[in-house]
């Protein structure tokens, strides 16, 4: 096939445009990302070669090679992985869509400030414009005889063409560097020159010594005439006797990375920058773990993890299309990375490995979920990794608490999802409340509760805001009740799985027939509410005829101490407005549940009530719905109405 010219997409454009001028001072990242490309490739072609015999196996020696020329000003870095076909490096290369990095452009701002998160975009790759005018890409899919030559300045078009690799199967990617302005500073101090050996073994170290495999650079050094090989050159005694010496220069490979699995080491011999600097590779996370947890497990089941809990949300956590899991090992071969069969959702938020000689081999990434191994990896981890909460939530509050505003609203889905293990994540939950601005763990608030108190009060909304003022709360701080209020997105369907925690049942503040009274208290409010249900009678009748279409009752309540009216749930298990919301912003249909409309007969408001036309009772019935909608938090029916109502109720207070 003839060489072609073909135009990248406008988003690819964008990113190289970015690349090249906006993160010009960190530049040595594009080693970290392309070396890492390189060891996913080799990582892939190990995979592949378990099933097709016919692919070449580790016995052949896998390696990354780095190779400097500073005559040339390039800089190549080859694999000997599965490589790529024509078909494969138009569709990475040539386009970004593919990569899942429109969602890229959407944070580019949040890139340039925190530029190494490249590699959680995607596009490593595309790094090497930092540092290169021109990049050239050489590939051969492992078990074809045929070649891609790749080639742009990342001006907007690139060359391919098929050309067959010389070294057979793998990649090369040759960086033609840039000329680097004198004062132009790096990172650390003063400008890096790409081609010095030093600076590229340095830069290796820093960010890629736990690579799987050896990273090499052919070397050179000096020796003595006759040395055996290794050894170094001999010294002499005395400046003249040193100027006979003639000494040899020998070339030799030399492997720049450790190539060690830290997880198989001691614990105890392990510092914590090592972890950190694992974290950084496996996670391209540049901020250091909150905790580590070096976990290996014996007995039944077998196996050595890494477990890290991350400092705060990746920029990409709520996306849909985020990938989760811990990366998976057999016997140190890497099988599968984001592996979300080895973790419940509800702790998706973790990373780390996990290297297990327990598992075959060959075990079909499709049938992970089904191995009986892996689910009894998953039930281990998922204990250890609760534990380690626990730990950390009562030796480590403060970074407990830090830990919970990231990432608590994920850990409570499993109250709702995994009834087994509900009871610990009720004791890891932590909630605000009304007693004060701190947030409070479920075993705390019980502590408190007040003598008489029944049950542990609770109210979902949106905001801590639009709750902490509710009317719903009136009479529970009259009698000094505590109340959780729930504002993450996952409570309103959280809070209908919750059922005891130490033998307290737990109570929705906004559902009928909220018992707050002793048995004496209680029956005083009946006797009240019976003298002054006669008086209102009538003024009940016509307001449920005004609402019939809107509520399912009206009646007098004695929840309410200073507002007038508010509306609740017919029952526990009903619909709660704020779940229909949430449904509703999720685009679900959701039948409307009537609800009650409990009013406040000590209100003066009503005593007005009693003397109006029944036509200003109607206009005055619909302007207390629409209060009550507000007071839940849902959309009021006709905003247009319901503010000339009010216009002509002010008119009408002005004139009397």
């Amino acid at each position: 096939m003839t060489k072609q010219t073909q135009t990248f997409q406008a988003e690819t454009k964008e990113l190289l445009n970015l690349m090249i001028h906006s993160l010009y001072s960190h530049r040595e990242i594009f080693l970290r990302e392309l070396i890492s490309n390189a060891s996913d490739a080799i990582e892939k072609l190990k995979f592949e070669a378990l099933t097709d015999k016919a692919l070449p196996s580790a016995a052949e020696g896998f390696e990354i090679r780095l190779e400097p020329n500073s005559e040339l000003k390039t800089l190549s870095i080859s694999d000997n992985g599965i490589g790529m076909t024509y078909d494969e490096v138009v569709k990475n290369i040539g386009t970004i869509a593919h990569s899942g990095t429109k969602s890229f452009l959407k944070v580019r701002e949040e890139l340039k400030s925190h530029p190494e998160l490249i590699g959680q975009f995607g596009v490593g790759f595309y790094s090497a414009f930092m540092v290169a005018d021109r990049v050239t890409l050489h590939t051969q899919k492992a078990g074809s005889q045929t070649g891609v030559l790749w080639e742009s300045d990342g001006s907007g078009t690139y060359t391919i063409e098929e050309m067959p690799r010389a070294q057979g199967h793998g990649t090369t990617i040759t960086l033609h560097l840039k000329e680097v302005e004198k004062d132009a500073k790096a990172e650390e101090g003063e400008v890096q020159d790409f081609t010095n050996p030093w600076t590229l073994k340095d830069i290796v170290k820093k960010y890629s010594d736990f690579v799987s495999f050896p990273i090499k650079m052919a070397t050179t050094r000096e020796v003595a005439p006759g040395a055996d090989e290794g050894e170094e050159a001999q010294k002499v005694d005395g400046p003249e006797s040193q100027k006979d010496v003639k000494k040899e220069t020998v070339i030799e490979d030399e492997t720049l990375n450790s190539c060690k699995a830290l997880w198989l080491r001691p614990a105890s011999e392990i510092k914590e920058e090592e972890y950190h600097e694992f974290y950084r590779h496996l996670c391209h996370d540049w901020v250091p773990p909150l905790k580590t947890v070096h976990y290996k497990a014996e007995g039944t089941t077998e196996f050595v993890s890494l477990l890290f809990f991350p400092a705060q949300k990746p920029f990409n956590y709520d996306y849909r299309d985020r990938k989760i899991g811990l990366s998976l090992y057999v016997k140190r071969v890497f099988i599968k990375s984001d592996c979300e069969e080895l973790i419940p959702p509800y702790l998706r938020f973790m990373q780390g490995m996990v290297d297990s000689d327990d598992l075959t081999l060959n075990v079909s990434r499709e049938l992970l979920q089904q191995d009986r191994q892996i689910l009894r990896i998953k039930k281990a981890l998922t204990s250890k990794i609760l534990s380690s909460l626990k730990d950390l939530l009562e030796k480590d509050r403060p970074n407990y608490e830090k830990f919970w505003k990231a990432f608590g609203a994920t850990l409570k889905e499993g109250m709702a999802t995994e009834p087994s293990v509900s009871e610990k994540l009720q004791e890891l939950a932590l909630f605000y409340s009304t007693a004060s601005d701190q947030l409070t763990t479920l075993k705390d608030y019980v502590t408190r509760m007040k003598p008489g108190q029944k049950a542990i009060y609770y109210m979902t909304g949106d905001s801590l805001s639009q709750i902490q003022n509710s009317p719903y709360l009136e009479k529970l701080k009259a009698k000094g009740f505590e109340v959780l209020l729930m504002v993450d997105h996952v409570d309103a369907w959280v809070a209908r799985s919750l059922r005891n925690f130490e033998e307290k049942p737990f109570q929705s503040i906004t559902a009928a027939d909220l018992d707050l009274n002793t048995e004496e208290e209680k029956k005083l409010e009946q006797e009240k509410l019976k003298e002054v249900e006669v008086k209102f009678r009538p003024l009940l009748d016509a307001m449920k005829e005004t609402l019939k279409e809107q509520v399912k009752e009206i009646k007098l309540s004695d929840r309410l101490t200073d507002s007038p009216v508010c509306l609740v749930s017919s029952s526990d298990q009903a619909t709660s407005a704020h779940m229909e919301r949430l449904l509703e912003s999720m685009g679900q249909a959701v039948p409307k549940n009537k609800r009650i409309l409990e009013i406040n007969p000590t209100h003066p408001l009503y005593e007005k009530m009693l003397q109006i036309s029944p036509t200003e009772q109607e206009d005055w019935t619909e302007i207390l719905y629409q209060q009550a909608l507000l007071n839940e938090g849902s959309q009021i029916e006709n905003p247009l109405k319901y503010s000339q109502k009010i216009a002509q109720l002010m008119i009408a207070s002005h004139r009397a």
